[in-house]
């Protein structure tokens, strides 16, 4: 079974946690990295929209309902007793990801990053934690020195940080003798399932084809 590396983006409201986690979203797919993003949230939300058929269709009692096109496609699923674990989460949707983050799960015993700004005037909030492995600030002090400390701006050092520690990588990929350019395409797709082996520091893939 393929391990997906999680890390959870934590801090106060107003602390700037989703802006950043924007930004180190474009990042990460700048570097060709499949990436999967999970918002908690403990409130009751409702993403459907009263009148359309599926919102009609899980009104009416349906316990999942999903809406598929050539481009998406949404899951809403109801849960009769506990909302699933993160891990089941993954595991059941997220199948496909080189790399998971998400915004919350302050309770989870995942690997942490806290986004924390002084002038939102609130604590730390996980400075006791010992999975706790990074602080994005604007502060001078943190609580912790066996921590990385990166600025708000510092996004490619946060991206270069996760893929270190997810041990994620992206092979070099060279082609010869392919004429037809879907073709070279298709190979490189296939090969590129491959990126995350974690036995490896650094792997590069050489193909020759003789047509």
């Amino acid at each position: 079974m393929k391990y997906t590396p999680l890390f959870s983006f934590i801090g106060s409201s107003g602390s700037g946690k989703t802006t950043f986690i924007e930004k180190l979203i474009k990042e990460l797919k700048s570097r060709g990295i499949k990436l999967g993003v999970i918002k908690h949230d403990a409130h009751k939300f409702e993403i459907d929209k009263p009148g359309k058929d599926s919102y009609r269709f899980k009104h009416a009692g349906a316990d999942m309902v999903a809406i598929s096109s050539s481009e998406k496609m949404a899951i809403v699923k109801s849960f009769s007793e506990d909302e699933e674990s993160l891990e089941e989460i993954v595991l059941n949707y997220f199948k496909d990801v080189d790399l998971v983050i998400t915004e919350g799960y302050k309770q989870s015993r995942l690997p942490k990053i806290e986004i924390f700004r002084e002038v939102v005037g609130k604590p730390f909030l996980s400075a006791d934690k010992p999975e706790l492995i990074g602080v994005i600030t604007d502060s001078v002090n943190i609580p912790r020195n066996d921590v990385r400390k990166f600025g708000f701006e510092d996004v490619k050092q946060v991206a270069d940080f996760l893929v270190a520690q997810a041990d994620l990588f992206m092979p070099e990929i060279e082609i010869t003798g392919v004429s037809e350019p879907l073709l070279e395409k298709s190979i490189k797709k296939l090969l590129q399932a491959y990126r995350f082996l974690k036995r490896y520091k650094k792997v590069k893939i050489k193909i020759e084809i003789e047509e």
